[in-house]
């Protein structure tokens, strides 16, 4: 059955079917998944990666709506079932030539950073990597997360773009401790998060906070708010856990180009409030420019120099244009309530009436951004955030409280005064405020 809205973009597909594609050490092989069909692969031969998390031999990995790579460093051959917009091999005279290197050598370097602070009984680097739009920023966060966990580390990694979700919806700030493998196969690239039904990666239990909107610079004032109350968290974790202290943070971070001085200063804010003593630049020189000149000779909250490191643009990152970032939204709200291929759920239909329940909207539309809001048809198809805050608690309170999940409306009737709410689990909706954002927008119904 189709959901409305999605596989609505022409697809221009090879004539494909199963086919062998053998790279040699250092190679990588780039692929673009359609959305509207799965691309299956498996590795038959050798050993690959993809984003750093290490591919199990003859396993096959589903993909869709994905544009993305598989590195080897051995060499390898895999088998690939399916259709894609597009696929190329990146071929290297030797290992040594990859770009992915300078990721796997940083990765090294903050092992050894990791050792020494353990010796030293002292916190492990906090890593940022920051850059403008397109230059594989999370890529290289998810790899040396990735890298780090699969080396026995517990890394805390932070995601501050609102636009990209980790572990959550977009529109969210999250941050979850990775003690286990990652899902590659997952809609968001991190993982599985705790739902109705079984997983065969081992879930992460993120904190959550809602900003609502796109852009951090909306509402700079709320975003700077909420990455403070992520920080505080974080360093009540490391503080907490030795695991996850001797392991380190990685944070990654919105689009910032070195020429926006508001984007600049909210890093500036992320680095302080986070005690950043590694800041990784990808790719935008300029950018580069301006930390160093506001970090040279600044140092953390816990005594320590801040190292500033330029990396070049990720090699193959592939532009991702508006189309296909809608379709990635709405396949993550989808699994979100659904699930994927491999897990089916079963969300609850709930009725309410209007007066049961709180709903605030958080918009730049509405009084000082965030506002009580009367249930209204306007709301149907949106998404809205369920906080972990009392309905009479101040407006102020609610909006800068975590996340417990998230509800779907599927219909609103003003004239009975009825709204219905598509919720993960069953349970009592009526306690809890819910927020509505502006952002993603309701590109689909889900329910047909």
């Amino acid at each position: 059955m189709s959901i409305p809205g999605l596989g609505q973009i022409p697809q221009q597909p090879e004539t494909a079917s199963t086919r062998i594609v053998a790279l040699r050490p250092g190679w990588e092989w780039r692929f673009h998944a359609p959305t509207a069909s799965p691309l299956a692969i498996k590795i038959v031969s050798g050993t690959a990666e993809k984003d750093g998390i290490e591919l199990a031999p003859r396993s096959t990995y589903t993909f869709r709506a994905a544009r993305s790579r598989i590195l080897t460093w051995q060499g390898c051959e895999i088998e690939v079932d399916g259709r894609t917009d597009h696929d190329s091999v990146a071929p290297y005279a030797s290992p040594a030539e990859n770009p992915a290197n300078a990721v796997l050598n940083l990765h090294a370097q903050l092992n050894d950073m990791r050792a020494a602070a353990a010796r030293e009984r002292r916190e492990a680097p906090r890593v940022l990597v920051a850059g403008a739009s397109s230059t594989g920023k999370t890529t290289a966060a998810r790899t040396l997360a990735s890298y780090a966990t699969r080396q026995g580390h517990q890394p805390l990694v932070v995601n501050l773009d609102p636009a990209e979700g980790m572990l959550s919806l977009p529109g969210s700030l999250s941050a979850s401790v990775f003690a286990t493998v990652m899902d590659p196969e997952a809609t968001d690239g991190w993982g599985g998060t705790p739902t109705s039904g079984p997983s065969t990666v081992p879930v992460k239990l993120p904190l959550v906070y809602y900003y609502g909107a796109r852009e951090p610079e909306k509402d700079p004032d709320f975003y700077r708010e909420l990455a403070s109350n992520l920080a505080g968290s974080v360093t009540g974790r490391l503080s907490e856990d030795e695991d996850v202290k001797r392991s380190g943070v990685i944070v990654d971070t919105m689009g910032v180009d070195g020429e926006s001085e508001l984007g600049v200063e909210l890093l500036s804010h992320i680095i302080e409030e986070f005690s950043i003593n590694v800041i990784v630049v990808m790719g935008t020189p300029l950018l580069e420019q301006e930390l160093v000149k506001r970090f040279t000779g600044v140092k953390t909250s816990l005594g320590e120099p801040i190292d500033i490191v330029l990396l070049d643009k990720s090699d193959g990152v592939a532009h991702r244009d508006q189309n296909f970032m809608q379709h990635v939204r709405e396949a993550c709200i989808k699994e979100y309530f659904f699930g994927d291929a491999r897990r089916t759920l079963s969300p609850q239909i709930q009725q309410s009436d209007f007066d049961s329940l709180v709903i605030y909207r958080a918009s730049e539309i509405v009084l000082n951004g965030f506002a009580r809001e009367e249930a209204s048809v306007e709301m149907q198809h949106w998404t809205f955030a369920i906080m972990s805050a009392g309905t009479r608690d101040l407006p102020d309170t609610v909006r800068a409280s975590s996340v417990v999940g998230f509800v779907y409306v599927s219909d609103v009737d003003e004239e009975r005064k009825k709204i219905k709410l598509l919720a993960p689990v069953s349970g009592r909706l009526g306690d809890k405020p819910l927020v509505w954002g502006s952002w993603p927008e309701p590109y689909i119904n889900l329910l047909g």
